[in-house]
């Protein structure tokens, strides 16, 4: 186990946050868009292609259905990172793919007949809260918090450790709570006093 990022007393309990390294791949998820990579060494999209000439095709294909597609960029520098909009390294970034957003799929979900532009630009949204929570995963930015040596214990909290933090606090409260509870009910009941008079 990794040392831990942080380590904080709340309500007599001890949280310790982790990185967690054992949580799956937010693509493996429920999503709404496809991710299309092509990189010789990598491979971390929905779908990942060898050549230029495939990924250009099924680029094609997506726009030919009237889906949102959109540039997909990865700056490659001691780690990856990756985002909808170019970064300013040329030597080190350009782009490895697109984003699929399927038009149909999002009138679906939001119980709509017509690809109206409100529903393109909350396609654009989707995509973007995607990418952002799969760079943060391929940052390394997702964590887990353990109570009192994994007394208790969560993980897979992907992108912001505060929230993964206010998730460890509130489970510390809880079981701080839980403890009492159990400490009251399994104390001894007290003695009667020996002067006590026991109705018949």
């Amino acid at each position: 186990m990794n040392e831990a990022i942080e380590t904080i007393e709340h309500v007599g309990q001890t949280i310790e946050i982790f990185q967690d390294g054992d949580n799956c791949s937010p693509r493996e998820n429920d999503n709404m868009c496809i991710f299309h990579v092509a990189h010789r060494r990598y491979s971390f999209g929905d779908k990942n292609y060898s050549s230029l000439a495939d990924i250009t095709s099924a680029e094609r294909k997506a726009v030919a259905k009237g889906d949102i597609v959109l540039p997909l960029y990865m700056y490659d520098h001691s780690g990856i990172t990756i985002a909808l909009t170019p970064f300013p390294c040329p030597w080190d970034s350009g782009q490895v793919g697109f984003v699929q957003v399927k038009k149909s799929e999002i009138i679906a979900n939001w119980g709509k007949k017509n690809w109206t532009k409100s529903l393109q630009e909350k396609a654009h949204e989707v995509a973007g809260m995607e990418v952002k929570e799969m760079d943060s995963y391929l940052r390394g930015e997702v964590y887990l918090y353990s109570i009192n040596n994994y007394e208790e214990s969560c993980g897979g909290y992907i992108g912001d450790i505060t929230y993964c933090i206010e998730e460890a606090k509130s489970a510390a409260e809880y079981l701080k709570t839980y403890k009492e509870e159990q400490a009251r009910i399994e104390a001894p009941l007290p003695l009667f006093p020996k002067d006590t008079k026991i109705l018949s």
